[in-house]
């Protein structure tokens, strides 16, 4: 995990208010790199890889990829059309993107006081270092 944990302290570190950054393989659920600044436990990390896979593979999400093909007429390709998330919690802010043609995705979470505008581009100007540490 070193360089994708890397890359994620480089995120965390360039974001006004980050708290923590994430990336999670979307076929497997598997968390590929963290690094936070809550210290958050590991259990804690592993189950919010997997609040992200459901938000971008989830049964729900494929059942409604599945609906609007068959609206549109479209034959069934399995295709993912979530590429991009932002929630607001209580709390905090979550960004979410998908990378390498969404494989995998990352997530970046921040206090309410971040700037949404800055935290998207913060987020994206990373991503050409970031991907092709990818698997």
């Amino acid at each position: 995990m070193g360089k994708i944990d890397d890359a994620c302290r480089e995120i965390v570190n360039k974001v006004d208010g980050s708290i923590a950054c994430g990336v999670v393989d979307l076929e497997s659920g598997m968390l590929l790199g963290i690094h936070n600044t809550a210290q958050y436990t590991q259990t804690l990390n592993e189950i919010v890889a997997a609040a992200t896979m459901d938000l971008f593979r989830g049964s729900n999400i494929g059942r409604i990829e599945q609906m609007v093909r068959a609206h549109r007429g479209l034959s069934e390709n399995g295709e993912h059309y979530f590429q991009e998330i932002h929630v607001t919690s209580a709390h905090n802010y979550h960004f979410a993107k998908t990378l390498k043609d969404g494989r995998a995705v990352v997530m970046l979470v921040t206090k309410k006081t971040t700037n949404i505008g800055m935290g998207w581009a913060m987020l994206k100007s990373v991503l050409p270092t970031l991907e092709p540490l990818l698997p």
